[in-house]
Parts: C-alpha cells; structure tokens; sequence
C-alpha cells in the first residue's frame, strides 16, 4: 500500500545565502542553487491554483511514496518558478500518474530517461514559455523552471538519486529541464494539441518520458521529400532504432517546415512516409545489438518500423530561423499524451 511521505517540515535560518547553503545541505538541489521554499511561497503556489496541499498529483506504488500539490508546490518554489507556472507542473505530474511503470523508468532506468512537456495554448504567452529561438537551450525562466521542477519532485519525493535510486549509466542533461513550446502559430500543420483532439483556445501540456534530442543538420536539400530522407536515415540508426516500434517527436525548425510547407506536405504525410521510410530487418538489429537474439529463421524478412501507427509521431513546429536543422526526439515505450491545463479565472 501506498502510504504519503510526512508533510514538509521548517527549516530557519538567518540569511538568504545561508538559507541555499542549507538546502544543499539538507540535500534538496540537483547540484544548482535553488530558491529556499518559505512557507508563504509554497502557500502563494498552491493558492494560485486553488490547492490545499493534500492533493495526491502522482505516486509511485513500488516506492511507496505519494507526490502531494504540497510537495510539487515546494519543489516547483526551489526550481524558480512563479505561482502562474504551477498548473503546468501540476497537470504534467497527474498526466504521469497515468503511466506509472514508465514514470519509475524515468526515476530510475540506466538508460536515463527525462520528462519531456510541450505547452500549447494561451498560457505559453501568458507564462514566456519559449517556442522559438534556442528552443531546447538556457535564457527562458518558464522552460527551465517547470522542467526542472519535475527532475526536482523526482528526486526530493522518489529519492530519484543519482547511484542510489537513480541508476543512470551516463545520465542526461535533460534531467535538468526538458519544457518546450510548440510554435503554433507559424505552423504549417496547425497546432499539436488540436491534432490530439483539443480546441485551439485550449490551454494543454503533452507529456513523454523521453531522451535528449537529437538535431539533424540537413542544410542542403531543397525538396522536402529529401529533408524526410535524412530524418528516416537518423531514426533507422542503431542508436534508436531497438526501440522500434514506439512513439516519436519530431520538431522541426522552421526552415525545414517552409520547405516542406511548399512542396505540400501534410501532417499525416510526413508521418506516413516516416514510417515506411525507417524499415530495419529484426536479423540486422540482433547483429547491430540493438535487439536481443538469438536469431530464428525469418528474421531477415521481418521488417521493423519506427512505428506502428501515424499518429504514434507528434509533429511540432519550434526554434529559430538560423539555420536548417530538425530535431527527433525518441520516447522509451511510454503512451505520450495530452492533457488540458485548468488555469484559473480563465473562461
């Protein structure tokens, strides 16, 4: 049975600096200075989204351990983020309440999983979520802070270690912060959410446990079908393909999307040609490592795709105009999904 970690207790000190020293101290950083969490900040944070503290936002049963809004709040305050971020967070963590076995991946696998969020809807500009310019990089305090809440929550209440519960091999640097935006209004393809069912004037943050992106630096080619070929060639590579099947994201930068804008490419295009471009033998994946043998007969003529299905491929729009360059994120298994941010006072 699950039973809930004792409530946050009260730490004084004289000073500012010696209050971050002491949560160094008491073990409550991911290496970086973070912002003491006073009482009034936590309160300020659940207040904003209408929370008492006892709200159950995620638990893991094979930790016997329960994230309240108490601790999210707490953690969310150390990370640096303002009271208007927290029903981002608080939403992403029940999101993950839906794939438990993949969330305690994410705290502990030694392949080293993050906690990928896109933001959609009013909120990015109403918060500065950043969908454009060094997209995935530092300078934007609603990216980094809300990504780094997660990291925090998993650390402070799963005990997600690095070496103890956290058996990472060689880490992540998402770990850190993996919170994006998605660039919709610039989008060829319209915004993520709403190909996921949502309205547009919709508030919504898809979440994935998934690993570092990886750019592909295709400045040459000036037919989209040849931006495609370059993409499939990238996910075909040993490296991601032993997760094939499984479900992907694709985020474009915008001078790869106007190309393919131009020669017509649709969203279910893409993902179509994806799929039937990114084929590996299961006999060849055994050979590479990526799959586990040993090899039996038919294994030559039995083909692997990325993905089974074209809506297992998000398609996202995002960072700057500086050069032509996609990125291709691969999840571990984990079923993405999206889910509808309830921001207060709006209508």
């Amino acid at each position: 049975m699950t039973t809930s970690p004792d409530r946050s207790h009260i730490v004084e000190t004289s000073d500012t600096i010696e209050a971050i020293e002491e949560c160094y101290r008491m073990g409550w950083s991911d290496g970086l200075p973070v912002v003491p969490p006073e009482e009034y900040k936590v309160r300020q944070m659940l207040a904003f989204s209408g929370m008492t503290g006892e709200e159950e936002l995620l638990s893991l049963e094979m930790r016997r351990r329960v994230l309240t809004s108490e601790n999210a709040a707490a953690n969310a305050v150390m990370a640096g983020c303002l009271p208007e971020y927290f029903p981002v967070l608080a939403t992403a963590l029940r999101t993950l309440e839906e794939e438990k076995n993949f969330v305690n991946m994410a705290a502990a696998s030694t392949s080293s999983p993050s906690i990928l969020m896109i933001v959609n809807g009013p909120i990015r500009e109403q918060i500065g979520i950043n969908s454009k310019d060094g997209l995935f990089g530092p300078g934007f305090r609603a990216n980094a802070a809300i990504g780094r809440a997660v990291r925090l929550c998993f650390m402070n209440g799963f005990d997600a270690w690095p070496g103890t519960l956290d058996r990472g091999t060689l880490g992540n640097p998402t770990k850190y912060s993996f919170c994006i935006g998605d660039n919709e209004e610039d989008s060829p393809w319209g915004p993520l959410h709403v190909s996921r069912g949502f309205q547009p004037g919709d508030s919504c943050v898809t979440t994935a446990v998934a690993y570092n992106a990886i750019t592909v630096n295709n400045r040459y080619s000036n037919t989209g079908r040849d931006i495609l070929l370059s993409l499939a060639d990238t996910i075909k590579s040993t490296a991601l393909s032993h997760r094939f099947p499984a479900e992907w994201v694709i985020v474009f930068g915008p001078e790869h999307a106007d190309t393919l804008k131009d020669d017509g490419w649709s969203r279910r295009d893409i993902q179509e040609f994806l799929i039937e471009n990114t084929a590996r033998s299961r006999r060849e994946l055994i050979r590479l490592g990526a799959k586990m043998g040993p090899e039996e007969s038919g294994d030559d003529a039995r083909m692997l795709h990325c993905s089974r299905d074209p809506d297992e491929i998000l398609i996202t729009l995002g960072g700057g105009t500086g050069g032509r360059y996609t990125a291709i994120i691969d999840t571990t298994g984990f079923k993405i999904r999206t889910r509808k941010i309830e921001v207060p006072g709006a209508g």
